[in-house]
Protein backbone atom coordinates (compact mmCIF):
# COMPACT_ATOMS: atom_id res chain seq x y z
CA UNK A 1 0.00 0.00 0.00
CA UNK A 2 1.74 3.15 -1.11
CA UNK A 3 2.27 6.09 1.76
CA UNK A 4 3.02 9.57 1.13
CA UNK A 5 4.01 12.24 4.01
CA UNK A 6 1.95 15.52 3.89
CA UNK A 7 4.72 18.55 3.59
CA UNK A 8 1.76 21.36 3.41
CA UNK A 9 -1.92 21.12 3.77
CA UNK A 10 -3.99 19.25 1.41
CA UNK A 11 -7.19 17.83 -0.34
CA UNK A 12 -7.96 14.28 -1.31
CA UNK A 13 -10.89 11.58 -1.55
CA UNK A 14 -13.51 14.31 0.95
CA UNK A 15 -10.55 14.77 3.20
CA UNK A 16 -7.80 17.50 4.50
CA UNK A 17 -4.69 16.42 5.46
CA UNK A 18 -2.28 18.76 7.18
CA UNK A 19 1.19 18.01 8.75
CA UNK A 20 0.86 19.27 11.79
CA UNK A 21 -2.93 17.88 12.09
CA UNK A 22 -5.03 14.77 12.41
CA UNK A 23 -3.54 13.30 9.13
CA UNK A 24 -0.44 13.55 8.69
CA UNK A 25 0.10 10.67 6.07
CA UNK A 26 -1.83 9.68 3.18
CA UNK A 27 -2.37 5.71 2.21
CA UNK A 28 -3.52 5.10 -0.92
CA UNK A 29 -4.72 1.62 -2.86
CA UNK A 30 -3.06 2.48 -5.48
CA UNK A 31 0.60 5.20 -6.57
CA UNK A 32 -0.66 8.29 -7.59
CA UNK A 33 0.54 9.56 -10.91
CA UNK A 34 1.61 12.45 -11.00
CA UNK A 35 2.43 12.81 -7.34
CA UNK A 36 0.42 16.36 -5.95
CA UNK A 37 3.53 18.86 -4.79
CA UNK A 38 2.08 18.89 -1.23
CA UNK A 39 2.70 14.83 -0.92
CA UNK A 40 6.13 13.31 -0.66
CA UNK A 41 6.55 9.77 -1.79
CA UNK A 42 7.53 7.05 1.08
CA UNK A 43 9.34 4.14 1.55
CA UNK A 44 6.76 0.87 1.83
CA UNK A 45 5.68 0.16 5.01
CA UNK A 46 7.07 -3.33 6.08
CA UNK A 47 4.92 -5.81 7.47
CA UNK A 48 5.80 -5.19 11.08
CA UNK A 49 4.94 -1.07 10.84
CA UNK A 50 1.75 -2.03 8.75
CA UNK A 51 0.46 -4.63 11.62
CA UNK A 52 1.72 -2.06 14.20
CA UNK A 53 0.15 0.77 12.82
CA UNK A 54 -3.58 -1.37 12.19
CA UNK A 55 -3.34 -2.26 16.32
CA UNK A 56 -3.21 1.26 17.03
CA UNK A 57 -5.95 2.59 14.78
CA UNK A 58 -7.45 -0.49 16.83
CA UNK A 59 -7.00 0.51 19.98
CA UNK A 60 -7.76 4.26 18.85
CA UNK A 61 -11.78 2.84 17.65
CA UNK A 62 -12.01 0.31 20.92
CA UNK A 63 -11.18 3.50 23.12
CA UNK A 64 -13.62 5.97 20.83
CA UNK A 65 -16.32 3.12 21.63
CA UNK A 66 -15.65 2.91 25.09
CA UNK A 67 -15.98 6.65 25.90
CA UNK A 68 -19.25 6.56 23.20
CA UNK A 69 -20.97 4.30 25.43
CA UNK A 70 -19.76 5.87 28.42
CA UNK A 71 -21.19 9.39 27.36
CA UNK A 72 -24.39 8.00 26.14
CA UNK A 73 -24.81 6.02 29.50
CA UNK A 74 -24.29 9.55 31.00
CA UNK A 75 -26.84 11.13 28.77
CA UNK A 76 -29.30 8.48 29.76
CA UNK A 77 -28.80 8.71 33.37
CA UNK A 78 -29.56 12.94 32.74
CA UNK A 79 -32.85 14.01 34.78
CA UNK A 80 -33.98 17.26 35.58
CA UNK A 81 -35.69 16.38 38.67
CA UNK A 82 -32.90 17.36 40.67
CA UNK A 83 -30.90 15.51 43.11
CA UNK A 84 -31.44 11.65 44.38
CA UNK A 85 -35.30 11.80 42.10
CA UNK A 86 -36.39 9.59 39.72
CA UNK A 87 -38.19 10.90 37.03
CA UNK A 88 -41.93 9.05 37.13
CA UNK A 89 -45.54 8.69 36.25
CA UNK A 90 -46.38 11.12 39.19
CA UNK A 91 -44.78 14.32 37.85
CA UNK A 92 -47.32 16.66 37.18
CA UNK A 93 -46.58 19.29 34.74
CA UNK A 94 -47.68 22.46 34.60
Amino acid sequence: MPRYKVKEKGFYNSKTYDPNGKRPFLYTDKPLKPVPSWLEPMKAETAAQKKKRLAAEKKAAKEAEKKAKSDQKDIDDLTFMGDGQKADSTVETL
